[in-house]
């Protein structure tokens, strides 16, 4: 029987589509994709013969060479439908002066663009709906380059000011034994300004009888004490808890330049491309990350101690969830606290020591070269025994004494204190804001602008959620509708691949354009 032949075949130039589907084009209805598509038209050909989608090619009454800028086509065999599919020229070939085939790929994505959509699969990654900081914070295999430093200061210049700990255990009433920093402890602390070297001494030189009751000397910030040292020194008398100090950055407002460069991507200000650093000038450092802080303002409280060893604790605020308390996972110390050096006087403390030692000594000396003279010679014998003997004893006496009063005075504590930081004035915690070069931050941004972020969830992809374009890609795309089983796993792979949508086809491929949320 004959078939009247009615298939409507349209070749059309300049469609920014090819076979790799690296993109494509978003539209809200069929009436929009088909406006757009033959406002491309260069050939309207009608009344052709059925148009077979696998077969490939058409042959059309038209000179190759005219059909060479030609790139796309579309055809509706209107005898058994109305549908418009959409193909790929992929050749042209001479036939005759006045004939041609082409050959064509079918489109998949615009043709059955409205019959099928991608279910719920797992996202690899897309651009999100939202842009907000700490939305999107999953890793991405991005090198991140090196770290500049910005709006970098002294944390905590409280702790600079220094004091002098003196350790004191004796049994007079000063050692009355107390809590200090919420421990008990046997030993009386007298704290002194460092400037304060006279009080120092004199308080040393109450105990040259006794210098082992100066258990130990020491420095400490002054804050530690929570009150101030008057001239003279202080008697800790009592301290439940080691003193506190809170300290707070610069909140992060999501407009500040990273190295210069100010990203259109919110993920550009999280971490690892940006981050909150404390460091103690010692080696040791804490990254925070902003987005896990209260309002991205970094917050910290420092824990001072009185006793040894003297470490000072920054800890985290507001920080994961911890809410005003500390967050005490994650912390840096400042330690190196130099232990101090004192002298004692090796005469007088051998006179305190040894002055009635020898007393008892000399007397007893004499006693016995007394009765040794006695048994020999009489009571002659005892007088000269005796009085023999004495002189022996204080001669050793004074041969000891001399001895003493020549030596060197006696170093104790620790000679090799090793607190440099502190003798330069740079004992505390330093920190501020990092992040990376503007040289990686551009990179980065052009990719996340290009590729959006990472997700890595079990989602419906987004399509359709940024003003200009969207990307997705997905693993093991899931996609319903009414299509042949070999252009749905087609589109499956595309899906996998990794495509992007464009709002509009004469913007595909211009990424200059904003496209934030």
């Amino acid at each position: 029987m004959y078939i009247q032949p009615t298939t409507n075949i349209r070749l059309l130039k300049d469609v920014p589509l090819d076979t790799t589907y690296d993109h494509t084009i978003y539209f809200a209805s069929s009436t929009a994709q088909y406006n757009y598509f033959i406002g491309l038209q260069k050939y309207n050909l009608t009344n052709y013969t059925y148009q077979r989608v696998k077969r490939g090619v058409a042959r059309v009454g038209i000179k190759a060479d005219n059909l060479y800028d030609c790139n796309y086509m579309m055809f509706q065999n209107t005898a058994y439908g109305n549908k418009w599919f959409y193909a790929f020229i992929t050749a042209v070939e001479f036939v005759n002066n006045e004939c041609a085939e082409i050959y064509f790929e079918l489109d998949v994505m615009q043709t059955w663009f409205f019959d099928c959509e991608p279910d719920y699969c797992f996202v690899e990654r897309e651009h999100s709906v939202t842009d907000n900081i700490g939305e999107h914070i999953e890793p991405e295999s991005v090198n991140v380059g090196e770290y500049v430093a910005m709006e970098y200061k002294d944390l905590s210049v409280v702790l600079q000011p220094m004091a002098v700990m003196i350790m004191i255990m004796d049994d007079s009433d000063e050692s009355d034994g107390t809590l200090y920093d919420g421990i008990y402890g046997g030993c009386t602390l007298f704290a002194y300004n460092r400037d304060d070297t006279e009080s120092i001494k004199s308080k040393l030189n109450q105990y040259v009888q006794k210098p082992d009751a100066v258990i130990a000397m020491y420095m400490f910030p002054v804050i530690g004490t929570s009150q101030a040292i008057p001239d003279g020194g202080l008697k800790i008398l009592y301290s439940e808890s080691s003193a506190s100090v809170t300290v707070t950055g610069t909140q992060l407002a999501g407009t500040e330049s990273l190295d210069g460069y100010v990203p259109k991507n919110k993920k550009l200000y999280t971490y690892p491309y940006n981050f909150f650093h404390v460091d103690n000038a010692s080696g040791s450092e804490l990254n925070l990350r902003y987005e896990f802080f209260k309002n991205r303002t970094p917050k910290g409280n420092i824990r001072v101690p009185i006793t040894m060893p003297i470490q000072c604790v920054f800890r985290p605020t507001n920080y994961k969830g911890s809410g005003g308390d500390t967050f005490n996972n994650e912390s840096i110390t400042l330690s190196n606290y130099p232990m101090c050096s004192w002298g004692t006087d090796a005469f007088k403390a051998w006179l305190a020591q040894n002055a009635v030692p020898i007393g008892l000594n000399t007397a007893t000396n004499a006693i016995s070269g007394a009765l040794t003279g006695f048994a020999l010679g009489g009571l002659a014998g005892a007088a000269v025994g005796g009085a023999k003997g004495a002189s022996t004893a204080a001669s050793q006496y004074l041969s000891q004494g001399y001895q003493a009063s020549i030596a060197a005075d006696i170093a104790k504590g620790n000679l090799n204190n090793g607190g440099s930081n502190v003798g330069s004035g740079k004992q505390s915690f330093y920190g501020g804001r990092m992040c990376i070069t503007s040289e990686y931050a551009r990179m980065i941004d052009d990719y996340f602008t290009m590729f959006g972020y990472a997700t890595r969830r079990l989602k419906k992809p987004n399509r359709n959620s940024r003003p200009h374009w969207n990307y997705v890609k997905t693993i093991n795309a899931t996609v319903t509708g009414s299509v042949p089983a070999d252009d749905m796993r087609k589109i499956c792979s595309i899906y996998d691949n990794g495509i992007t949508f464009w709002k509009n086809g004469s913007e595909v491929g211009q990424y200059n354009l904003d496209n934030t949320v």
